[in-house]
């Protein structure tokens, strides 16, 4: 009973593992791809070209990702001070929930290894069945009412109110408005999907393989069994 609880638990937690994993990796990439979805006001900001606001944007980038990198100060776009506090906080998130992702990753592939060879893996369906389904109930919440939630997620997250942007005093928020967000929302929820479903193909594969070889195995046993008797007779 309690070998039964344990590899039910270990399940539960290589999912888990998994599900980190998929929200860490999405992460990086819709950040990454985020310079796609920038908005270029139609009046310019401050008669900058495109290359320079590009510029700062892949600067602001590096700044968000990379422990290494900084001070935050752009070449053309101007920042007051709370705003460089807000993408402290950003970058301290960010690092963060990669770091995380990361971690996952590893024990994820480790433990998806060992009870690949202790022949566990159908243990996983179920636990991963139901990741999914939370997964896409959850996202019905932020798709009702993006906006309200999106200033909530804020309020959560952020101690203060330096996320308040002024776009006459730091007019990088101009290049992301609320359209902005929401495109990165679903392309980090696509993803995530994708990455989850892939699993669930893998699993499937696998199990219907080990299924296939037993199967194949199984059938040559027996053929051998009615040789045997046909040499006996």
């Amino acid at each position: 009973m309690n070998g039964k609880l344990t590899e039910k638990l270990r399940a539960i937690m290589t999912i888990v593992l998994c599900a980190l994993a998929a929200v860490g990796i999405a992460l990086f990439i819709t950040v990454n791809l985020s310079p796609l979805f920038i908005h270029f006001p139609s009046a310019g900001i401050r008669h900058l070209t495109r290359g320079q606001i590009c510029a700062d944007y892949w600067h602001l980038l590096a700044y968000l990702e990379l422990p290494w990198v900084g001070p935050l100060q752009l070449q053309s776009i101007p920042l007051t001070s709370q705003a460089v506090t807000h993408f402290r906080d950003v970058r301290h998130l960010l690092l963060t929930g990669e770091l995380v992702g990361g971690v996952s990753l590893v024990l994820a592939v480790w433990l998806l290894d060992k009870q690949k060879r202790q022949g566990q893996l159908w243990r996983l369906l179920s636990p991963l069945k139901w990741s999914l389904f939370l997964i896409v109930m959850f996202v019905w919440i932020p798709l009702i009412n993006f906006s309200t939630d999106f200033v909530a997620f804020h309020r959560v997250l952020f101690a203060n109110q330096d996320w308040l942007f002024s776009p006459r005093r730091d007019p990088i928020i101009l290049l992301m408005p609320e359209q902005f967000f929401w495109h990165l929302f679903m392309v980090w929820l696509v993803i995530t999907i994708l990455l989850m479903g892939s699993l669930w193909g893998w699993l499937m594969f696998v199990l219907g393989f080990s299924k296939f070889r037993t199967n194949k195995t199984n059938n040559r046993r027996d053929q051998g069994y009615h040789d045997d008797r046909q040499d006996d007779d």
